[in-house]
């Protein structure tokens, strides 16, 4: 078990600052982070989320120098040639598998 724990609250409240400053919705939020609003409406209702979501919301709070050094970009999103979906490639940079491959394949 883990010696620490993520005070989601206080995440939540320094998010949603942030958001206020810069005057977006929590949709703006997640489109200028690349984060599923799904990711946001967990936060708000006090549950955990996943390490390179909490990562990415470091790194928009500008609070990602003391561990910045554990930190790497990720691979850019890449948009579907035949659905147009945007999907997060697999780690290698190759697309994942989607039901519009399903269906042709």
């Amino acid at each position: 078990m883990s010696t620490h724990r993520l005070d989601v609250p206080q995440l939540h409240r320094r998010l949603d600052a942030r958001r206020r400053e810069l005057g977006l919705t929590w949709r703006g939020v997640a489109r200028q982070t690349q984060l599923a609003p799904a990711t946001f409406s967990r936060i708000i209702n006090g549950r955990s989320l996943e390490a390179d979501a909490l990562v990415t919301l470091l790194v928009w709070l500008d609070l990602d120098t003391g561990i910045a050094a554990l930190i790497e970009p990720g691979n850019k999103p890449l948009r579907c040639p035949d659905c147009g979906r945007v999907l997060q490639p697999k780690r290698d940079g190759s697309m994942r598998a989607h039901p519009c491959k399903e269906a042709a394949g």
